[in-house]
């Protein structure tokens, strides 16, 4: 019997999560959000048999094994601690809780229960990422020196919760720098961040004419000094006017040369406009993996310590940026 899954949310991800644990084989029993004509239009769409409001009944339901969280960052930590209480193995979109805390208590449940839980750094999965991981390890680059990441959006920037610091728990850094955070320590074979040090501002605006809101950064710079001796810069946006390299695109400096993930896509060569980034193979490769995970007992490639790390790192940057005088992050 398929893996029978409760999926929490219908926008964006959730439609990714929900495409993926069905390509995976998989069987999505059902879909709730917060506005139960929209979570019906997605049940429909996808051809799922339940949908409503009540999350803590679907997540509690017997015919559920797993549960995929899609919702706003704020409720990640309630929805994945009630899954797991309920027995669910779980998949929770990044950045996996609002907080360290909250992270580490999502961990520290699911390891004590004996459940999965992997989080939604999907950039681990992506074929390109790991054949310049492969190189990397195997020395074709000679010793890494220092990396540069990119979590930018050009010329866009989400509305919504992610504008809402209580439902999003910080701006582009939190939405965006964290997948070049976590690529590029995938790449570099997960080293620990032993000094974390940004600038954070909030620059550029919505030329839509929403008023900026101090406490929502749409403009980034973070630098990290991991474990392995390798300095990393990573530079997180929303509304940025040019893309230096595509969201998780990460440049590797070495002793023996330079490579970059997509070595075609920069601000002088942009992708084609028919060329999917966010691709469904990359989700899929996920969620078989989690399903794989859930029926083993193996750690996932996108585990709770992989999450905890990550968003360790955006703390750690966030209160960086907060100790420059005058400058709100």
């Amino acid at each position: 019997m398929s893996t029978r899954i409760a999926v929490l949310g219908y926008g964006f991800i959730a439609d990714l999560h929900t495409r993926a644990a069905q390509a995976a084989g998989a069987t999505v029993v059902s879909v709730t959000g917060h506005r139960p004509e929209a979570a019906a239009a997605f049940a429909e769409r996808h051809g799922i048999g339940r949908s409503g409001s009540d999350w803590a009944e679907a997540v509690a339901a017997p015919d559920v094994d797993a549960v995929v969280v899609g919702t706003p960052n704020s409720l990640h930590h309630p929805q994945t601690m009630a899954a797991i209480a309920a027995g669910k193995h779980v998949l929770v979109d990044k950045p996996m809780a609002l907080d360290t805390d909250q992270a580490a208590e999502m961990r520290d449940a699911a390891r004590d229960a004996g459940l999965t839980l992997c989080v939604g750094h999907m950039w681990r999965y992506r074929e390109e990422v790991t054949d310049l991981r492969d190189r990397i390890a195997a020395g074709d680059l000679g010793r890494v020196v220092r990396t540069r990441g990119y979590g930018i959006h050009a010329g866009w920037g989400p509305s919504g919760w992610f504008r809402d610091p209580a439902l999003a728990g910080g701006g582009a850094l939190i939405d965006m720098g964290i997948h070049a955070i976590d690529t590029v320590r995938y790449l570099l074979g997960d080293p620990t961040a032993v000094r974390v040090a940004a600038s954070i501002g909030t620059g550029f605006d919505d030329p839509a004419g929403v008023p900026a809101d101090p406490r929502i950064d749409t403009d980034g710079v973070v630098l990290v000094d991991w474990s392995d001796g390798v300095r990393s810069v990573v530079e997180s946006g929303w509304w940025q006017p040019v893309l230096e390299g595509v969201e998780a695109e990460t440049e590797v400096y070495a002793t023996g040369g330079h490579a970059r993930i997509w070595p075609a896509f920069t601000a002088a060569s942009p992708p084609p406009a028919d060329y999917d980034h966010c691709a469904l193979p990359m989700y899929a490769a996920q969620m078989a993996d989690f399903l794989d995970c859930a029926a083993t007992g193996a750690q996932p490639r996108a585990s709770a310590e992989v999450g905890l790390e990550a968003l360790r790192i955006v703390e750690a940057a966030y209160r960086s940026a907060a100790e420059i005088p005058g400058r709100s992050s």
